[in-house]
């Protein structure tokens, strides 16, 4: 059997997957690319959001980065979908399902993800089909080119919740499966992450949500197409894709197990599904696993309705519990204690008997130190620059521009003078026109950018660049003063810090300038409202002998020209907010340039000791583990290496020139250097030498008494040796918390229903990885034998094999042959779906194609159901055949329709309008009121008994039937898996029943 897996993560909940099990196969591979797993895996992660992959942080571990690469990646955006939702005709693959397109208006530019819609995110799918087939085929072929073999298991992750995911999923499997038909040779599996109620994700904050409807849509779908019951349309070319066995099973995965065991949805399911994959990968000698996985303990695999299959037996769901001596989370442990030294040492080099390198910094007052004007105007931090008084760019600078305090009082004397000196202009128009004239030059003219607010509008556009110089500036200060040996890093970390706040603290200020301004302008208008009434109260007198109309326009001209300067400077005081956090960005950046000893200063030495103790907590242990470790033996190991004054200074020297290495050349700048020694670089440079450092440590100093390689049989005979009744109850905890991660629909599982099908069909199987263990060879078989002895009730499948890691006990648990109907969530989410249906729009962004009112039913109808729907449509055809139910034009509205024509008791005619339109697929499918379907039955029957007694009069009936059940299969072009083919073939014998024709007679 191939060793072949594409990981394949959709949306979120899939990069999650795919980020834990990089992760973890990392940690489980030597420095020479040595891992105990002889798994080969390659990875696909689709998504409409690129928030995951900029987690860089989350993709690393011990300074090794996990993220994907380029070609293993595809971000698609909902926002450009347009062109498709106004030409749909030109895109074959899309145009029989998209309609109505209106449902699709609430799409702008800012739509995030998939906006919880399934049908937007299968629309995103369509859009970038080719794309998305490209790079999965691309991916499936890197697997087979460094394998040498053909054949893989496709494992594909999404939550059922959102759009992306859920709006994905049935597109992915069907291109995978078109890709790769050989049923065989490229297995597919899905791992579905069903909706957690009260979830904080829920957009709804009443009523039925999307979140929860989407995830029982999702599962219509699926089990639908396991059904053979829907064939999803190629959205490369609108034809439909033919696959006998579209994916071999669902694992459908919750945040709550079987035994109420609650896990953290964001975090802990994400990273268990991860521990599954790569367990079951790790270990394939459970063969249980691989029968289940292909449903090779039941042929009868699906549940039928009346001969169509409705609920296939698919799904599965697993639960998984891991004891291990955490070693790599010990050698994290102690190398970022050993890193937080080195950092001291590279920033101080102060070392103290019984205490080690110190962390003692200088202090001086920075805020001081920048407020001071001639270091603001050094550093274009100055309110004019960051304004825009001043100009910032070169090509600003030589344009000169005259400050807005010089710029307003210019232009206004200017405007005045012609004003006065205009002849055609009243005197009593000279404020009116002056406001007018320096208004236009306001939205005009001002610094020839189309007026002030057009000017900022422009310059808006390159305030990255203006960030970016502005540190730059900065950085070149602080290299000659930091290269010149006047300041140290630290010391300018500080220096960076103090102009960060003093940065952020002025932003504050700028916004409350925005309004201080504002209520200056109010105020200056009122003055000016005032000065305006007394200047057109001078009388002729006033106006021939007196200069009071002059003086007065003056006045107005100095209100005016404040108020155009404040309205100015209030643009400016808008501009600067929006400034300054790119400023903060970039002076972020460049803190790492500074901080290229180590990563940046901001979170350096911080996160080196939030990161350490971050491993070995005691007081957040996860569900889906249990570590067993000596933290005093740990400590005590770290406390002896730190006080190692000889050692210490060695060791912390050979990081000293491993970062000199990795620079390569003299360098002369923060840029260059940064250029050569990124962030992320020198992380994954320190992080390594102190792992490799680490490892010497503890073969040097921990030969006594180890706490890294050691076998955790051993260290749980240490621990429970001689306490039974502990190391009963920790094999039966283990298997509590490793229970299937679903609850389970009791009732559903015990129901019988159509062909039998219940709770025989649900397969359970344990599997306990206990590894050998030859000094404990005895409590190892203590062990086996109490793991078989406190198993769950009712399975008889269980297996105890040697585990491949000796640092760790695995126990899975798997349950499979399960329809959807098993799951106890399942009716919760109906609820939603069936509340949002409701609505027919909201129905079809549910979909991929249609409304869902076709496919199948997850939960089987009860006995009453099934013989009323056993007779509802053989009784609704019968009307047709004679020629009760016929089509006609509604003489109200001129639409055509569907009626039944009947009689009262007294025989008078009764029309009655069938629900579905003039559609007869439709009105077939419908649901007809109760009190009109028994019309139908009671009008068939009268006709019956009066005139089809005689059976040649029922073989014409029945010959009737036959031409429509024939005319259906060459409607479908001869496919015999038509769902209304095969539901009609179903209802022969019914109809054969109520007509009176047995087959006997």
């Amino acid at each position: 059997m191939s060793n072949n897996h594409l990981i394949v993560g959709l949306g979120g909940t899939g990069g999650k997957v795919i980020r834990a099990l990089r992760k973890i196969v990392k940690t489980h591979t030597d420095a020479n690319g040595n891992s105990p797993s002889e798994a080969n895996f390659e990875y696909a992660y689709l998504d409409t959001s690129d928030g995951l992959l900029k987690e860089i942080d989350q993709w690393m571990v011990l300074g090794q980065d996990c993220s994907l690469a380029r070609a293993q990646t595809g971000i698609y955006a909902a926002s450009g979908v347009r062109p498709i939702l106004q030409d749909p005709d030109s895109y074959p693959g899309m145009r029989g399902w998209i309609e109505p397109r209106r449902v699709f208006d609430f799409i702008d530019s800012s739509t995030a993800g998939a906006a919880q819609k399934r049908k937007l995110g299968r629309l995103v799918f369509a859009q970038n089909a080719r794309t998305i087939t490209d790079l999965l085929n691309d991916r499936l072929q890197a697997l087979a080119s460094s394998t040498k073999n053909a054949e893989a298991t496709i494992h594909v992750i999404c939550g059922l919740a959102g759009g992306t995911g859920s709006g994905f999923i049935v597109d992915t499997i069907a291109q995978l499966r078109r890709l790769c038909p050989d049923e065989a040779s490229y297995r597919i599996m899905v791992y579905a992450l069903l909706p957690d109620e009260n979830s904080p994700w829920v957009k709804s904050v009443s009523g039925f949500g999307t979140y929860y409807a989407n995830g029982y849509a999702a599962l219509s779908e699926l089990n639908a197409m396991a059904c053979r019951n829907y064939r999803p349309i190629n959205v490369l070319d609108g034809s439909r894709i033919e696959a006998a066995k579209f994916f071999n099973g669902c694992y459908l995965i919750n945040n709550i197990n079987e035994n109420r065991v609650r896990f953290d949805v964001q975090e802990s399911v994400p990273h268990i599904i991860a521990e599954f994959l790569y367990q079951k990968t790790l270990n394939q000698r459970w063969e249980t696993l691989a029968r289940a996985e292909n449903g090779e303990n039941d042929t009868n695999f699906i549940e039928m309705d009346d001969g169509v299959g409705a609920r296939a037996k698919v799904f599965m769901s697993f639960g998984i519990k891991r004891v291990v001596v955490p070693e790599q989370e010990i050698k994290e442990y102690l190398a970022y204690g050993f890193a937080e030294q080195a950092t001291r040492q590279l920033m101080f080099n102060n070392f103290r008997q019984g205490e080690g390198f110190a962390d003692e910094p200088e202090y001086k007052d920075w805020g001081a130190e920048v407020r001071k004007p001639d270091v603001q105007e050094r550093l274009q931090i100055s309110d004019a620059h960051l304004t825009l008084d001043r100009g910032i760019l070169e090509d600003d600078v030589k344009a000169e521009w005259k400050p807005i305090d010089e710029y307003w009082p210019q232009v206004a004397a200017t405007l005045e003078a012609q004003i006065k000196s205009d002849k055609s202009i009243k005197e009593s128009e000279w404020i009116r026109t002056l406001r007018t004239r320096l208004s236009d030059v306001f939205d005009s003219t001002f610094r020839r950018l189309g007026g002030v607010r057009k000017f900022y509008e422009v310059k808006s556009q390159a305030q990255q660049e203006m960030a970016r110089h502005i540190v730059r500036r900065v950085e070149r200060d602080f290299f000659g003063r930091w290269s010149s040996g006047e300041l140290s890093l630290l010391q300018l970390r500080q220096y960076t810090d103090a102009v960060l706040d003093n940065l952020t603290q002025r932003k504050k200020s700028f916004e409350d300038k925005i309004q201080t301004e504002a209520n200056a302008m109010q105020k200056l208008e009122e003055d000016l409202q005032r000065l305006t009434l007394d200047f057109n109260s001078v009388g002729t007198f006033g106006r021939v002998f007196t200069d009071k109309r002059d003086t007065r326009f003056s006045e107005a001209r100095e209100k005016l020209q404040l108020l155009f300067s404040k309205n100015t400077k209030r643009q400016g005081y808008m501009f600067a907010p929006r400034l300054i956090p790119l400023i903060l960005d970039e002076l972020t950046v460049m803190r790492g340039k500074i901080d290229q000893l180590h990563v940046q200063l901001t979170d350096a030495t911080e996160t080196i000791r939030t990161e350490q103790n971050n491993r070995l907590r005691t007081d957040k242990e996860e569900v889906c583990q249990t570590r067993l470790f000596d933290i005093d033996a740990v400590r005590d190991l770290l406390r002896r290496m730190t006080l190692d004054e000889r050692g210490q200074k060695e060791r912390t020297q050979r990081v000293r020139k491993a970062i000199l290495a990795l620079a390569g050349i003299e360098v002369d700048s923060f840029e260059k250097l940064a250029a050569r020694i990124t962030p992320n670089g020198l992380i994954t440079m320190l992080s390594q030498q102190a792992a490799a450092i680490t490892d010497a440590v503890h073969t040097e100093m921990a030969q006594a008494s180890p706490v890294m390689h050691v076998n955790i049989v051993e260290r749980l005979s240490r621990q429970y040796a001689g306490n039974s009744q502990s190391l009963n109850k920790f094999v039966v905890d283990l298997y509590r918390e490793a229970g299937n991660m679903v609850l389970f629909n009791k009732a559903e599982i015990e129901r019988r229903v159509g062909n039998g099908v219940g709770a025989a069909g649900l397969q359970q199987a344990l599997c306990v990885m206990l590894p050998e263990c030859e000094e404990q060879r005895e409590f190892r078989q203590e062990m086996s034998e109490l793991f078989q002895r406190q198993k769950d009730a009712g399975i008889s499948n269980l297996s105890v094999l040697p585990g491949t890691l000796t640092n760790e006990v695995v126990v899975i648990k798997v349950s499979s042959l399960m329809p959807a109907r098993f799951i106890d969530t399942l009716g919760f989410l109906k609820r939603h779906y069936d509340g949002l249906c409701k609505i027919p729009d909201e129905a079809t962004l549910l979909h991929g194609e249609g409304d869902g009112s076709k496919l199948p039913p997850l939960f089987a109808p009860t006995g009453v159901d099934m013989e009323k729907r056993r007779k509802r449509k053989p009784y609704l055809l019968l009307a047709k055949f004679l020629n009760f139910i016929k089509q006609r034009e509604n003489p109200k509205t001129g639409e055509k329709e569907w009626i039944l024509q009947s009689k009262d008791n007294d025989g008078f005619m009764i029309i009655t309008a069938l629900n579905g339109g003039g559609n007869w697929i439709k009105v077939w499918d419908a649901d007809q009121s109760e009190s009109l379907q028994n019309d139908v039955e009671k009008t068939v029957k009268s006709e019956l008994a009066a005139n089809y007694i005689h059976r040649e009069r029922k073989q014409e009936l029945l010959q009737k039937f036959v031409s429509a059940v024939n005319e259906r299969l060459e409607q479908a072009d001869g496919n015999a898996d038509d769902p209304q083919y095969c539901e009609l073939r179903a209802m022969t014998p019914t109809f054969k029943s109520i007509i009176g024709l047995n087959d006997d007679a």
